[in-house]
């Protein structure tokens, strides 16, 4: 039985692959499509953002399962905003010892349900080795210490952690004690290159194990680099960045003996969790919530709630907008409506969800069971204007236009949570501003439903096995364990 490498490439979108392919600049990757699948459009959830995805990823299950939100998000009973570490301002006004405990401990021992299993426990208990490098959802049967590096520890006033629970091996670059993080140099870990979580110490990670033939059963190696590049200089200057990701990915199978040998030993599965969107350059661009939301008292960051009427929490392209007054959705839902530069407007009601369009104000309404089949094998009841998510009547089976798996994803998303929430996305070319919080103008941006930040290349190398299609991200968790048998 073959040992298993996922590659998880931040940002690495379809088509910017096959222009490097067509271009002959990125070999290894090149190397794996030939000998083995690839999928163009294998599709992610919603939120397009890592914490949301990558907890579908190691999960196999929707944000309504496994209850992480997204990467921003209220949380009620603490009445304050979790922000698992993006964007600087927003984060020292939240506080970066709230911030880092979130990514550190809470979202794996806390925020992520108990009533789901991650891959990694579940090789656990198949008696499986597994490793996760550098991802930030690793909750496993293991138990790591946590030991921020100096500066880290100075800004947080010296807060102390839990040890966190992870596979085997786990890498958190340099903040969590690991034997693998001795061979490994500290220039790789310091605070300019984000104190380890970066391509490098993420390849030399793997490099160590399989070096040392200390690899496990299942390895996850986390790549985060291209992400921040794209997000700079925006997806239409997107190749550079891929081409020093498949660098690094030469230098994995560069290990081996030979391409092929490490094709023999190992089946490697690269996947992307969301792909980006270009914005625009001028401030027309940014879609200002803070402004859009004046006739209400919107909770702002650093704040107590006291006689607030709403908590935002911004996801790039998506945003959650929770009313913490009853009967409020009367007066929001048609001021958001009326903003065109929102693509979807959606929110609970009954036992589904209700969807409009910004600016047209159509609407349609879906919910769990009913006659309509999707391609990805759901059954829905579907009422209203079928155009609203561009739903399409395929062969006997509904089928996905610019938001695919649309019904399924959008239920995820504010199912994820039992308090009342309104999701909004903007159109491609937009992005959703507050105040504190990071924009990207010319730059590139993730968070919504539309196929730009949704569809995800897929390559599977070095088994036969089969893989459900269309395929999901979430269907990746049941292919891994397929693979050992399970």
């Amino acid at each position: 039985m073959k040992k298993v490498i996922v590659l998880l490439v931040d940002s690495l979108m379809p088509n910017i692959l096959e222009d490097c392919m067509r271009h002959k600049t990125v070999p290894a990757l090149r190397f794996l499509i030939e000998r083995g699948r690839y999928w163009p459009n294998c599709v992610t959830v919603f939120p397009t953002m890592t914490a949301s995805v990558d907890s579908s990823l190691v999960t196999g299950v929707y944000p309504d399962r496994h209850r992480i939100p997204g990467l921003i998000w209220y949380h009620p009973e603490e009445q304050s905003i979790v922000n698992y570490i993006n964007g600087w301002k927003c984060i020292l006004k939240l506080g970066l010892s709230d911030c880092v405990k979130h990514v550190l401990y809470n979202l794996n021992e806390k925020h992520l349900s108990k009533q789901v299993t991650t891959v990694f426990e579940d090789l656990a208990a198949k008696g499986k080795t597994s490793a996760s490098i550098n991802a930030i959802v690793h909750r496993g049967t293991k138990k790591h210490r946590v030991k921020p590096p100096f500066l880290v520890e100075l800004a947080t006033k010296f807060q102390s952690y839990p040890d966190v629970s992870g596979p085997d091996v786990l890498t958190l670059g340099s903040m969590v004690e690991s034997e693998v993080t001795d061979r490994i140099p500290a220039r790789l870990s310091g605070a300019h290159r984000m104190y380890g979580i970066n391509d490098r110490f993420a390849v030399m990670a793997a490099k160590t194990l399989i070096q040392e033939e200390r690899t496990p059963d299942f390895m996850l190696v986390y790549f985060p680099d291209n992400d921040h590049e794209v997000h700079r200089k925006n997806p239409a200057h997107a190749e550079e960045a891929l081409i020093k990701v498949d660098g690094q990915i030469q230098e994995i199978l560069d290990t081996f003996e030979s391409w092929d040998e490490a094709l023999n030993q190992f089946v490697f599965i690269v996947i992307s969790d969301h792909g980006q969107t270009r914005i625009g350059g001028k401030p027309r661009y940014n879609i200002d919530l803070d402004r859009l939301l004046q006739p209400f008292r919107v909770l702002q960051l650093g704040e107590t709630v006291n006689g607030h009427d709403l908590a935002v929490a911004n996801n790039e392209r998506m945003a959650y907008i929770y009313p913490l007054k009853p009967g409020l959705e009367q007066r929001l839902i048609p001021l958001l409506v009326r903003e065109s530069r929102l693509d979807l407007i959606a929110w609970k009601e009954g036992k589904g969800v209700r969807v409009a369009a910004g600016g047209s104000g159509r609407q349609l309404y879906f919910e769990r069971e009913g006659p309509i089949q999707d391609i990805y094998g759901s059954f829905w009841t579907v009422e209203g204007e079928w155009g609203t998510l561009d739903l399409r009547p395929g062969e006997g089976m509904l089928d996905y236009g610019d938001y695919p798996d649309a019904l399924s994803r959008l239920y995820g998303a504010l199912y994820s949570q039992d308090i009342p929430s309104i999701a909004v996305t903007a159109r491609p070319r937009y992005e959703l501003m507050s105040r504190f919080f990071p924009s990207h103008l010319n730059g590139g941006s993730h968070g919504s439903l539309h196929k730009y930040d949704s569809l995800i290349p897929l390559i599977v190398a070095g088994t036969e096995r089969r893989i459900q299609e269309p395929p999901r991200l979430v269907d990746i968790k049941s292919f891994i364990m397929g693979l050992f048998g399970g």
